[in-house]
């Protein structure tokens, strides 16, 4: 009977926390345990999870990944990364970073992640705002050979 009980509370906080945004696996996991619940508890409502369809780790990393090159256009590496660290297979997380928006490649992510912040530069001099899209670039996951060529095309432009 209390297994029952636990279960279903279980279910009830899985619910929950898949209701305000979508979940790992892994995450759900941590989060039930942390609650309390058993581990062999856990693992049976992560089943029920699966079987309703409301646990998938393919479809979060499908839409975590279009997401997040759409909203703060980085490298797809570090989409791979984010997704890793989220608890998504290695294998899973590469597969759907590298299929995420197949109709755009890595400097044309660059150049859009580079117009969101372009009029931070505006009023520098040339060569500290070469410096800091960078940088930029750098930190979002992008190689210097991907960061110089959306550099260039931008110039090209007359951007």
């Amino acid at each position: 009977m209390m297994k029952d009980k636990d279960e279903q509370g279980a279910y009830r906080a899985l619910s929950r926390l898949v209701g305000v945004r979508p979940r790992t696996e892994a995450e759900l996991a941590r989060r039930l345990a942390a609650k309390g619940f058993s581990g062999e508890v856990v693992q049976r409502v992560l089943e029920r999870g699966r079987e309703a369809g409301v646990v998938d780790d393919c479809l979060f990393a499908r839409l975590y990944a279009e997401d997040r090159l759409l909203s703060r256009p980085c490298s797809r590496r570090l989409v791979a990364d984010e997704l890793r660290h989220r608890g998504v297979a290695p294998d899973l997380a590469q597969t759907a970073a590298h299929n995420a928006l197949p109709e755009e490649g890595d400097e044309e992510l660059a150049r859009r992640a580079l117009a969101s912040r372009r009029s931070l530069w505006d009023k520098l001099p040339p060569e500290a705002a070469q410096r800091r899209a960078v940088s930029f670039l750098l930190r979002r996951g992008f190689s210097r050979d991907v960061s110089r060529l959306a550099l260039e095309s931008r110039r090209e432009e007359g951007e």
